[in-house]
């Protein structure tokens, strides 16, 4: 009996190494297709940029300067900012599904903070009231209207479509 058990313990201990592998994979994938183009480097054969060239799908905002200066040049637009850090694995897997979704909706402002990136973008998220990663805060019109917490696609991609709908009635 013990034997089986300490068979199924490895068995549990590959899968979970497994799991890891895949999440980093996913993770190395997102930075070379999200990030890279933003930094000057070639995208990956088969990712296309936004439908815009001026438009970046996904702005990374570092400190509070820029975050005020961003929501500013926004106006009355929905804008939906996600916060993270490098180490959260489930911030890297939601990763590429936000920029998916700032493609989708290109009515939208999307950001992305960092918090661990620099001492600036971590004072943002304290000003912000992130509490935990990945949060995402959707603002209509400078108002922050809804906050999402964890990478729930669904939820996120609610969170959106509701704070869009409330911006088209007012």
């Amino acid at each position: 009996k013990k034997k089986k058990k300490k068979k199924r313990n490895l068995v549990s201990k590959m899968a979970f190494g497994t799991r890891a592998l895949a999440l980093a994979l996913l993770a190395a994938t997102a930075t070379q297709a999200f990030i890279a183009p933003k930094a000057g480097l070639k995208l990956p054969a088969g990712v296309k940029r936004a439908a815009s060239p001026m438009r970046m799908a996904v702005l990374e905002i570092g400190d509070e300067a820029q975050f005020d200066k961003a929501m500013s040049a926004a106006g009355d637009a929905v804008v939906v900012v996600d916060y993270s850090t490098t180490w959260c694995g489930p911030c890297k897997v939601i990763s590429p599904y936000f920029a998916e979704l700032s493609d989708k909706h290109t009515e939208a402002v999307f950001l992305k903070v960092v918090g661990d990136s620099s001492p600036e973008a971590q004072k943002l998220m304290k000003r912000e009231g992130v509490r935990s990663v990945p949060a995402f805060h959707y603002f209509n019109a400078g108002e922050k209207v809804e906050t999402v917490s964890g990478a729930n696609p669904d939820a996120i991609e609610g969170a959106l479509l509701k704070t869009l709908q409330s911006a088209k009635t007012a």
